[in-house]
């Protein structure tokens, strides 16, 4: 007769009763083996484009196939991920949850490619990087520019858009980091200021203005202004600074390019008011005539990335061919590899956001 078996470490007695509901440790470790890479990228895609026809055109497969993938996925973790009502499907509160969790896998792996990368030399990887609309014409080309001199094997993704549609798809986790012009003070990103740039008051060559050294914004009344569109920081700067002195910024036309405000006030429609950089090279030519206004308005850009985000290889080595923070360069010293084209001439340094 073999002989009796042990007791329990700790003590001898039976073996406790499992709680109700709960699984055992095997099972829990099954079920999350069960929420396969594939199921669930697919589920990602359908809940991102909202829609299995479309998911399925991405992926090459057919749509049933989308949907066996999704249903494996539901029956993995036992609950909806999607309603389904008419043609329309619609994430449920469980499926939210699971893509939060989806996209933070998913950058993950991104995280351990890259790393795994990094051990030979950066050859492949992407940087998936966001710039405002000035950062974009007139900053960021000599950053990206010195990054693939170094690692060319490096895929580039540039975004370009008004700060606040850049500040959200680096929250969302579309971008690894984003080059806006503004404050951020949101907590969940970390800000890192690099330079400053004054806003100067655009006029055609032979406009009244013109004659004065520098121009009040009480100048400015009475006269059509052409600005950004709202959520561009330069806008918001501007109506902040309207407003303080009891004055109304409403813009007689708004357009989404400083190219675009450029050419309207070169055809004498109105004026404008822009950071330096975006009018140096029209200063430079004679096609436009630059005035600071006298009560200065600066325009600060910070790049900025999500606190929470696991830093990748290629990200920290973009970060390390960053200037010094503009808080450590003396007023007027913007380095030269910082600035892209058109910023030609000493733009304003100092305390960035």
């Amino acid at each position: 007769m073999p002989p009796p078996a042990a007791p329990p470490r700790g003590g001898a007695g039976p073996a406790p009763m499992p709680v109700a509901g709960a699984r055992p440790r095997a099972a829990r470790a099954g079920a999350a083996r069960q929420l396969a890479l594939v199921p669930l990228s697919t589920f990602h895609l359908v809940a991102r484009l909202g829609s299995v026809s479309r998911a399925a055109r991405e992926l090459g497969i057919s749509q049933p196939a989308v949907t066996q993938q999704i249903r494996r996925l539901e029956r993995s973790v036992g609950l909806a991920l999607f309603d389904r009502i008419g043609r329309r499907i619609v994430v449920t509160d469980a499926g939210r949850t699971l893509d939060t969790f989806a996209q933070r896998i998913f950058h993950l792996l991104d995280a351990a490619r890259e790393a795994m990368d990094s051990l030979t030399g950066l050859r492949t990887g992407r940087l998936d990087i966001g710039a405002s609309r000035t950062a974009g014409a007139y900053y960021i080309a000599g950053l990206l520019g010195r990054f693939k001199q170094r690692y060319p094997g490096v895929q580039v993704s540039l975004s370009v858009g008004n700060s606040e549609s850049i500040l959200a798809k680096v929250l969302d986790f579309s971008l690894h980091a984003g080059l806006i012009a503004g404050p951020c003070d949101d907590p969940r990103l970390v800000s890192l200021p690099l330079i400053r740039d004054r806003l100067f008051v655009a006029l055609p060559p032979d406009h009244a203005l013109g004659e004065k050294r520098a121009i009040s914004i009480q100048d400015l009344r009475g006269y059509p202004l052409i600005l950004r569109e709202p959520g561009s920081a330069t806008r918001r700067l501007i109506a902040e600074a309207f407003q303080a002195r009891g004055l109304d910024a409403a813009p007689s036309m708004e357009l989404e390019s400083n190219d675009a405000i450029k050419s309207a006030v070169n055809d004498g429609i109105g004026v404008g008011i822009m950071a330096r950089a975006a009018i140096a090279q029209d200063l430079a030519a004679g096609r436009l005539i630059g005035r600071p206004l006298r009560e200065p308005l600066y325009l600060d850009f910070s790049l900025v990335y999500h606190r929470d985000r696991t830093a990748s290889p290629v990200v920290a080595a973009f970060l390390a061919l960053l200037p010094a923070p503009a808080t450590k360069r003396r007023r007027g010293n913007v380095p030269a590899h910082a600035v892209g084209r058109g910023a030609a001439g000493p733009l304003e340094g100092g305390r960035g956001t």
